[in-house]
């Protein structure tokens, strides 16, 4: 009972409890609580949140995902590390690749989350000479 009704008082499913908050489209730059519902950002309050899971971000950063214009490891490991950085895009903007069509099937034939992601990056070329 006393667990059915906390789930009832939860309005949230995660709550980032004050974190800092740093998002240049709003220009936010402030401790705030973050709501999480359905897996989406759901509201940002200065003041605290209820949710079925409260994670201290006391000294951490909250930001959306951040993209990095000039990535060379383009394998696995690179994607991981990318992502415990915060990376959600990487893009290779210096060269890109000679054969486009071998270098997406490369990435839809292996079966991580990771390079599944990648497969949708953009790449860029030179115009053809």
């Amino acid at each position: 009972m006393i667990l059915a009704l906390t789930l009832l008082l939860a309005q949230y499913d995660v709550v980032l409890a004050n974190g800092r908050v740093i998002d240049p489209e709003s220009r936010t730059d402030a401790v705030r609580w973050v709501g999480i519902r359905g897996g989406k950002v759901a509201a940002i309050s200065p003041t605290a949140l209820r949710g079925t899971v409260v994670l201290d971000a006391s000294g951490q950063v909250i930001a959306p995902g951040f993209i990095d214009m000039h990535a060379h490891g383009h394998n696995d490991e690179s994607y991981r590390l990318y992502a415990m950085n915060g990376v959600t895009t990487a893009l290779e903007l210096e060269v890109g690749t000679a054969d486009v069509p071998a270098w997406y099937a490369a990435r839809r034939a292996r079966s991580t989350p990771c390079a599944r992601q990648t497969a949708s990056m953009l790449t860029v070329l030179p115009p053809p000479t």
